[in-house]
This record gives C-alpha cells, structure tokens and sequence, in this order.
C-alpha cells in the first residue's frame, strides 16, 4: 500500500506514516558493504527496524539547480553528457514534473516519442526532496533505466541521491528452494538441474551481492530452466518463518527499498503490493509522497489481468484428461477419483445448462457466487482425493495447485469486495472472478500524489480512456509533442487491392504485398501481428523471402538477443507478437518499416474483453466504442511509435487492415496516429522511398506489377 501526504515546503521531509518502525529523520539511501558496515565518523547510524542486516545515512549535499537551469545549453549536462541537445519540449515536461513533485499535485502527461521523456521525470526526481517511487513498465526497461539515464546522470552530477532498485521475489535466488532441490524434495527435475549447474551457482553465490537470477553466467534458457526451481512468488515466501531469513536476497532488497528515498520499481510489484497487503502478507512497498509511473498507457490492462481470475471450460476439460492420464494405473488406491471426475464434467454441463436458460446467451451475467456452492464443494473432494494420491503414488504438483487456485477463486469471490460472472463465448463457458478494489483510489484523497506519463494516454486527442478505465478524477492533464517530422519522413501505407482481415486469403494477400515491398525497401522489417496464430499463418511464405534474414520472435526465445540480432544483421525482417509491440528502441537503416497485419483489437474471449463487457453494462455504455476501440487505438499507436526512435529517423508504416478506411470508427485511429501522409498507392510509396533514399539497389518494377489502376 503506497500512502504518505506530499509535503508542501521546500525543507527537508519527515518521514510520512510507515506499516513497520521507521525513523523519523528523512530517509536517505541505504548504502549496503556485505554484511558489516564501518561506519565512518561523519556518518551518522539510523535506527534499524531490520536488525538482520546493518545500514548506514549516508548524507549528501544538496544540488541547488533547478531542473530548467540543469537542462539548459549552460547547465551541467549541455557541458558532460555526450550528445545532450537542449530539447523545448523535454525541459517544459522536466519543469511539469517538477511542479507536481513540489506542489502534491496528480497529473497525467502524454509525451510523444522523442521527447525524452524518461530524463523529464527522472531528474526532477533526483532533484526533489520528496520521497518518490518510479514505476516502469517491466524488467527491461527497469534495467535500462538503472544501468543507462542514471548512472549518465550521476556521472554528471555526482551529488544526486541515490535511485535503489526493488524487483519481484521470483527475480532473486532463494536459498529455501535451493536447499530442498539439493536434498531432492522438490517435485520434477529439481535435483538434476541444481546437480547440472553446481559450479556456476557456487561460483556465483561466492560473487553476487544482489542475489538477481538473471546475473547468473548461464544462457537465457537455462536461467530460465533453473529459475523454475530456484525462486518463488511473493505470496509462497516464508518470511521470518524461514531459516534462511537473514541471509535472504529479497529480504535485503525490501529493507534497502523501506529505507529509500527515491525507489525503482516495475508495475508488476506496483500492482502485486495491493494484493499482498490485503491477503496479510505486509505491503512491499513503502509510504512514498508521490508516485511516478511511465508507460502508464499499461496500467488498465494489467490492473484487469491482476484483479482477475478464471474458470474456463476448455482449461478444465485439459485437466479432467490430465488428471485421469497421470493417476491411470494407480486407481485402485482412491477408487472414488473416476466417479469424482464424471461428477465435475455432468455438474460443469449443468451449469451451463442452467446458465443459458438464464440468458447468458445475450452477454455477460452477473451470479451469486453462493450459485457454485455444489463446484466448490466436489472441487475440494477431488483436491482430498488427489492431495493422498500426490503423496503415496503420483506427482501431481500442478494438478493440484491449478485445482487450488479455481478453489480459492470460488471462496474469494463471496467476499463483499469481489464480483462474480460468466460469459459464454464460442460455446465455452467462463465463469470469472474480478476484484472490486482499485489502488489508485487513493488518488482522489490527498495522501499521495501520482503522476501518470505515457507516449499513448490519449485518444482522439483526449484522456477519457485512461482515467475511465482507472476510475480516476482531478487529474492535470497536459500533451507534449516532439520534434519528430513525420510529414516529411515517414508515410502511412494502407494497400489498396487487400481483402478485409475477415477474408480466408487475407494473410496470404498481406504477405505476398509485404514481401514484394521487402523487394525494393533498403532496410529491416518490423512485422507485427495481432496474434501468434497470426504469425503463423504468414510464417511459410515470409520464410520464403530472399535476400533478407527472417527472424521470428517465438515463446521462450531470448527477447534481448533477437533484437541484437535486428540490429546486426542488415535488411533482416522481425516477425514478433505481444511484447514487440512496445519498449523496443531501434535506429537508422535496421529499421525503416513497420508492418502491422491488422487494427489490434482485443479477442472476444480474453478476461479484459469479459471485463470491459461488465463494466459497460454497469454503465450502460458501449463496450466497442468506449472500451475495445480506444485499447486498440492505444496499441496501434505503440506499434507505429516503433518507426521513428531518432530525429534523423525515416520509414514506411503498411497497415493491412482497410477497416482503418471503411469502418466508420476507422477515423478514430487515424485521428489519434502522428501527423504522417496516408496512402493506398504502391506508386506513391515507391517514389517516398525514392525521396528517402531508402530504395533497395537493383530493385525492379515488379512492385508496381499488381497494382489496380
């Protein structure tokens, strides 16, 4: 639970209202030396409510700049920092920051690729007295925020407070785990691959100070393979109950992150603190003034996907059949588990059954979570039978703990605080348990000030979108434009002569056009699909392109290394998903396309689809026009964000989705896209790529060969 109130005065803080002991100085950063700190005479001890581990206040001077006087052609960094250029744009967000910082006060801003936006909230919060957390979007971008813009900015000035980094409990080794791997009392190949990789752990546990499982000297899928046995959730962690307690990577990362000033974090923990704290578990996070959170544009989608638990039909026909696969030959121990089992399948019929003639045919419908008192009741008795199996005969690891996150779900949702129901989408039946709370309630009180920064927090030029989806109010609004000129470097391409998405030959149709602009484009591809099925359905006629590289982005491949891979290696064409879509940065010739198959638009039987439809009907909106379009407007706009990353930048968007022109809610995405030509015409793109100077040598007529005229 992040609370606090903003201090309204320039003078040094007192510590705003804790969960655990604090001290009531202003809290300074925790400077750790392994276990035992000399502390030197001009550095004062604080108390310590962490007894297990020492820490000293390490007291800075004061930088007496102003962030305006900083970013200026005569500050500090226009003299150290190589290749700074005084941005307008970027010092009036830095001064906005900074406003809100002093004055308590919650905004959201809309900072437009190239802005440089990540310096604009960094360095006021250096710069400030106040007690902030950052919230990033992932891991990744939380590292290079870490390793890049700050470590430049302390470089240039070394007196800025120190910025302390706080991860997930699955990001670190945990020495519990360790233990029962080693011993053999984890289920599945545990022992084995702790056995396997021996001398690099021992090494590294020698070494790390951190205890972070991705700084292990290994390949990305054998961290991955190895995090599996290694680490834990938060919410499986054993706390003071663990003898392992004082040695504990993550603990020592929490108690560096209660003691810090200005705290580094992902929306993931953001978003997981809330949750800990109701279950009783203790809040991760610490009382903060404010709240800084970039790529905010994430946050209504992930705060649904936190909040948000499911029973869906085609998952429990999987685990009937994966169950009754795993305990096959053992029966005659539990003779009960079949007729359990048919039990489950005729009750789930049932429901449906029932559930249908209620009307659930016509859209979500909300029911009393007392209505599936009888599933939970028989899911409990399969959990009794296959708990005494899992111990005597069969490993049944994730059986039961799929079983006991659907039992959990039914026995929470009869809280005061949750929502149960169901939709029925192709056949299927789900039935969903949403949680009422929202931690971004508090920013409607004065306890904590938040500020909200995204590339993509509008559409149509507007915030409704945003602070709808977040239920917020009384937010400062402001958008900055960059100096990005797409007029003149950059074209919209929808092609004329493609069928609609709905058509069976729409991916055969896109990529053959897509492939004959690889013919005459100078220059890597970027093609991003709606889907992985998407994806897949193009992949064999991709895989056919000569003269050009074909990386394809697939669950499990290393992120980081494919994108190197982009870079490197020229006129090479990504096909990715998901992730891609956003927070990926690459410049020059490596990049001057980005094609994207269709409008992405959520599916119909994703939680966030459920989700919106009940929310609409509470509000007796539209779940299309004021929910679904404006989330894909968002996504589009990511995935375009992708072509210009630097000001010398220049490229081609080809978008194969001709709703974006007939649809009358087409215009919505254009309106909402940066200020670049739109096009149906290959002869107009090929003279674009002409004045560009981005068309590929030898290149032939054949791409003006199956334009209509």
């Amino acid at each position: 639970m992040i609370s606090g109130k903003p201090s309204t005065s320039n003078q040094p803080l007192s510590s705003p209202p804790m969960r655990r002991p604090s001290p009531p100085a202003r809290m300074m950063p925790v400077m750790f030396v392994g276990f035992d700190i000399q502390v030197p005479p001009c550095v004062t001890l604080r108390p310590n409510p962490w007894p297990c581990v020492q820490y000293t206040r390490v007291v800075m001077p004061a930088l007496n700049q102003s962030v305006e006087e900083c970013l200026s052609a005569t500050g500090p960094l226009a003299g150290d920092w190589p290749g700074y250029r005084v941005r307008e744009e970027q010092v009036q967000l830095a001064v906005e920051v900074e406003k809100g910082l002093a004055e308590g006060l919650s905004m959201a801003l809309e900072a437009s690729t190239g802005t440089g936006k990540t310096l604009s909230y960094l360095l006021p919060a250096l710069l400030s007295r106040r007690r902030v957390i950052l919230s990033v979007g992932n891991l990744t971008l939380q590292d290079h925020l870490w390793l890049g813009e700050y470590q430049k900015l302390r470089t240039v000035l070394p007196q800025l407070r120190q910025l302390t980094v706080l991860k997930g409990c699955d990001n670190y080794f945990c020495h519990h785990r360790f233990q029962l791997a080693r011993e053999g009392r984890l289920p599945g190949q545990g022992q084995t691959l702790v056995h396997q990789f021996w001398a690099e752990l021992s090494a590294w546990l020698i070494q790390t100070r951190s205890g972070e499982i991705q700084t292990l000297p290994l390949a990305a899928d054998q961290i991955s393979e190895l995090s599996a046995v290694v680490t834990l959730g938060a919410d499986q962690c054993l706390g003071h109950r663990c003898s392992h307690f004082a040695d504990c990577y993550f603990q020592k990362a929490r108690q560096q992150a209660a003691q810090a000033d200005l705290l580094l974090i992902n929306h993931t923990l953001l978003l997981s603190d809330q949750r800990l704290f109701e279950k009783g578990m203790g809040a991760l996070l610490p009382a903060v003034d404010c709240v800084i959170v970039d790529e905010a544009h994430q946050l209504p989608e992930l705060l649904i996907r936190r909040n948000t638990e499911t029973i869906e039909e085609y998952r429990l026909q999987r685990w009937i059949q994966a169950v009754r696969r795993q305990t096959n030959g053992h029966l005659a121990l539990f003779p009960a588990l079949p007729v359990l089992l048919s039990q489950l399948e005729k009750l789930w019929q049932l429901i449906r059954h029932q559930l249908q003639q209620q009307g659930l045919d016509q859209g979500v419908k909300t029911v009393a979570a007392g209505s599936f008192k009888p599933l939970e009741e028989l899911l409990l008795r399969l959990r009794e039978q296959l708990s005494g199996l899992h111990v005597s005969a069969v490993d049944l690891t994730r059986e039961l703990r799929q079983l006991t996150q659907w039992i959990e779900l039914l026995q929470q949702a009869r809280g005061d605080e949750s929502v149960l129901y169901c939709d029925l989408v192709e056949g299927q039946l789900k039935i969903v348990a949403a949680r009422l709370q929202n931690p971004f309630t508090s920013l409607n009180s004065d306890a904590v000030a938040w500020i909200f920064l995204s590339a993509t927090l509008t559409v149509d030029g507007c915030f409704e979108y945003f602070t709808r989806s977040l239920e917020l109010s009384g937010l400062q609004t402001r958008r900055y434009h960059s100096a990005m000129d797409y007029e003149q470097r950059a074209m919209l391409w929808v092609p004329a002569d493609l069928p609609l998405p709905s058509a069976e030959d729409f991916f055969e149709a896109w990529t053959s056009r897509l492939l004959h602009l690889a013919q005459q484009l100078d220059g890597g591809i970027l093609a991003l699909f709606s889907s992985h099925q998407a994806l897949q359905a193009s992949l064999p006629l991709m895989q056919e392109c000569s003269g050009r590289t074909v990386l394809v982005y697939e669950p499990g491949v290393n992120r980081h290394r494919l994108l190197q891979q982009f870079r490197q290696q020229a006129n090479s064409i990504l096909l990715a998903t998901g992730s891609f879509w956003e927070g990926i940065d690459v410049q020059g010739a490596a990049l001057r396309c980005v094609a994207i198959d269709k409008l992405p638009f959520a599916a119909p039987d994703d939680v966030v689809s459920l989700a919106w439809k009940y929310k609409a009907g509470l509000e007796q909106s539209s779940v299309f026009s004021d929910y679904m379009v404006p989330h894909a407007v968002t996504r589009l706009r990511q995935g375009v964000g992708r072509l210009l990353r630097a000001t010398d930048d220049c490229g081609l968007v080809m978008l194969g989705d001709r709703r974006v022109l007939k649809k009358t809610y087409g215009i919505r995405f254009l309106q909402s896209l940066p200020p670049m030509p739109l096009t149906e015409s290959e002869a107009e793109v090929a003279a674009f790529l002409s004045r560009m100077g981005i068309t590929r040598k030898g290149a032939s007529n054949e791409f003006f060969s199956t334009e209509k005229n």
